[in-house]
């Protein structure tokens, strides 16, 4: 009896299900199918590049203030790191370039460094390398190979310093930014890998063997002090900062 009642609910439904069928309108059915289709396809893109893109913009403007502080002591940290470099030049060094937060946000407008070099004249960058290079020249080797050590040991804890910042702070930090502050790194890094193949004869010089006849990684520095200023110049170029130039007396 159960069975039965059974079997003539299942026959029942199979007729309504049928019935349905017959009566469905197909041809709305496959103009909607169509459609959603088509705006599913749409939506991809918009999906995985236009949402990200304005979620990430979104969150940039919310973090502006956060961006602009990171951002400023990465400046303060390269000015504070050339104020103290060892290789003078009246050229290289006529002008002063005082750094400020732009005066658009005046609630967060502030002084920022000091810089002793002018980087934006493109001549600059080409001269420091010969500053430095010119300085080593008149240097004995061994006042050449004690100065290159306490620049490298100065340069060392200027790539830590910068290396923490955007370990530690990257979400607050524009990606272009980091990238250009990781590749100075790099090279920091690399200079420091060169100095050390001056150690290579120590056992013998202090032996009386021999003795130093040339210093690894002077023209790297230089090149490094040249990076680091075209590094300078691009984040003082953003828009957030501006700067006051005036001759030194």
């Amino acid at each position: 009896m159960v069975a039965t009642i059974r079997g003539l609910k299942c026959i029942k439904m199979k007729n309504d299900v049928i019935d349905f069928l017959k009566h469905l309108d197909w041809d709305s059915f496959w103009l909607n199918f169509l459609v959603g289709l088509i705006f599913f396809i749409l939506s991809i893109p918009v999906a995985i590049k236009v949402i990200p893109y304005f979620t990430i913009r979104q969150l940039r403007n919310k973090n502006k203030k956060y961006i602009l502080r990171k951002t400023s002591y990465v400046i303060q940290e390269i000015c504070e790191y050339l104020s103290l470099m060892p290789f003078k030049d009246e050229e290289l060094h006529k002008h002063q370039v005082a750094i400020f937060t732009s005066k658009k946000d005046l609630k967060n407008h502030r002084f920022v460094g000091l810089l002793n070099i002018n980087v934006f004249n493109p001549i600059v960058f080409p001269k420091v390398q010969l500053v430095v290079a010119e300085h080593f020249k008149n240097l004995s080797i061994n006042e050449g190979f004690d100065l290159l050590t306490r620049e490298k040991n100065r340069i060392s804890v200027f790539r830590e310093k910068l290396e923490r910042l955007i370990e530690v702070h990257s979400l607050h930090i524009d990606e272009n930014t980091i990238s250009n502050i990781s590749e100075l790194c790099l090279d920091i890094r690399s200079f420091e890998i060169e100095f050390e193949f001056n150690f290579a004869i120590d056992d013998l010089i202090e032996k009386g063997v021999t003795e130093r006849v040339g210093v690894f990684g002077v023209m790297n520095l230089a090149k490094l002090y040249e990076r680091t200023l075209i590094l300078l110049k691009s984040l003082i170029d953003k828009k957030n900062f501006e700067t006051e130039k005036k001759l030194k007396k």
